[in-house]
């Protein structure tokens, strides 16, 4: 009995001493912070891929465009850094030129593009970009930079990718697209 009563005993001890380390007292320990409930998980930063309004928002979209008719397009993007501050790609840029003559239309020009996108705000909650900036070299080998900001215009009831300029809430000029 002696020996069975022992290990019963240095069994407990074992047990309460564990107990007692788990408690452990203030700044004893070092515990991980707890995971956030599942229901308070951030929300995934997203962009306008389909020219205007909140709906259509995307995460890492294949395409942006821009614009109807004529307006440049950037595609093939291959994403990085996506949610942070910063969301950078690389991609193909069209911008469409008018072609005169008997065939007349508008006919794309296809350069190579870095994007940017910056300016997380949030609209009903959901966080999007806010800026993008299209950085390519035209056909002359000059380094041309285009830049958006999806804003609602004065005047106007939904927002939309719209260059830079003196009618913008945050003013500028952008660059040529030559």
């Amino acid at each position: 009995m002696g020996w069975a009563s022992g290990i019963v005993g240095v069994i407990a001890a074992a047990v309460l001493a564990g107990g007692l380390a788990a408690c452990g007292t203030p700044g004893a320990s070092a515990h991980l912070p707890a995971a956030p409930p599942a229901s308070v998980a951030a929300v995934p930063v997203r962009v306008q891929s389909n020219v205007v309004g909140w709906s259509g928002m995307a995460q890492r979209p294949q395409r942006i465009y821009v614009g109807m008719g004529g307006a440049p397009i950037v595609r093939q993007l291959f994403w990085r850094d996506w949610g942070g501050p910063r969301a950078w790609a690389d991609g193909k840029l069209d911008i469409y030129w008018p072609q005169p003559g008997p065939i007349s239309g508008w006919h794309p020009t296809t350069y190579t593009v870095r994007v940017r996108l910056q300016d997380i705000l949030a609209h009903d909650g959901q966080r999007s970009y806010r800026k993008m900036a299209d950085f390519y070299v035209n056909r002359r080998g000059v380094t041309k930079v285009l830049n958006f900001t999806f804003a609602v215009l004065p005047g106007g009831s939904m927002p939309g990718w719209n260059l830079p300029g003196p009618d913008m809430p945050s003013g500028g000029k952008s660059a040529g697209l030559a």
